[in-house]
């Protein structure tokens, strides 16, 4: 099975080609601004060198969140299209899962975050199994303040023997001494695991269940300002069809 991901999630543009579980190719543009104008040919460069079209795909895949506003519905709404017209499957995975993925220890507690500022974090925690399936949740992916998810994952370890917690993503170099309190051992994944990548989101795109390109959404995990917005003018509760949109 061919597999096309894409992740636009971060400041990383990543596109990959897999075949069933092995990364085909894998082209990364690091700290790029412009996702939607870089994806489409991106894809095609790596559709052209390995002789292959659009149609030929079996499946698409995409990080789905949480990320980039902006960056998701870029990635999610061309993912979902390709699937729709092409009557292709179509698999969202999570960005923290994705950034989990790159962490193959096992044993040990992975924490996979995402820098949301103000001492705030999109961060989820996994662990790896000995079968070597996809990384398993833990800890829920949401958005956490700093102490609430430490406090999370000292609860997590005090219940499960885990030798070391390994961090991963963006930001986490900063808490270093509040991590020092958790009182276990902890070291911070390599640079080039700090970010998602494509061949790791078609990896575990392989064997899951597909969505329905209808229903596939991006998972923001917070509220949009355009939601805060809606919400305060209107009063009205949070929906969950982004109802707050006004029609002009």
């Amino acid at each position: 099975m061919k597999i096309l991901s894409m992740s636009t999630a971060t400041n990383n543009l990543s596109v990959a080609l897999n075949d069933n579980n092995k990364i085909v190719a894998e082209k990364n543009e690091y700290d790029a601004r412009n996702h939607s104008a870089h994806l489409d040919p991106l894809i095609a460069e790596i559709l052209k060198e390995n002789k292959l079209t659009l149609s030929e795909v079996d499946r698409f895949a995409v990080a789905i969140g949480p990320g980039s506003y902006t960056g998701l519905r870029i990635g999610v709404t061309t993912a979902k299209m390709f699937a729709s017209i092409l009557h292709k499957d179509v698999v969202g995975v999570s960005t923290l899962q994705a950034l989990a993925a790159s962490c193959e220890e096992s044993g040990a507690l992975i924490v996979a975050g995402i820098d949301a500022r103000n001492d705030n974090y999109f961060a989820g925690a996994y662990v790896n199994s000995m079968t070597g399936s996809s990384p398993l949740c833990v800890i829920p992916d949401g958005h956490y303040h700093i102490d609430t998810l430490l406090s999370a994952i000292k609860e997590y370890y005090a219940k499960n023997n885990f030798p070391k917690i390994i961090f991963v993503g963006s930001g986490f170099e900063k808490q270093k001494e509040n991590i020092k309190k958790l009182n276990v051992e902890f070291s911070f994944a390599e640079e080039k695991q700090n970010v998602v990548h494509a061949g790791l989101i078609g990896r575990l795109a392989c064997k899951a269940e597909a969505d329905d390109p209808d229903k596939l959404l991006p998972n923001y995990l917070r509220r949009t300002q355009a939601e805060i917005d809606w919400h305060k003018k209107t009063g009205k509760a949070y929906e969950p069809d982004n109802n707050y949109v006004e029609e002009v």
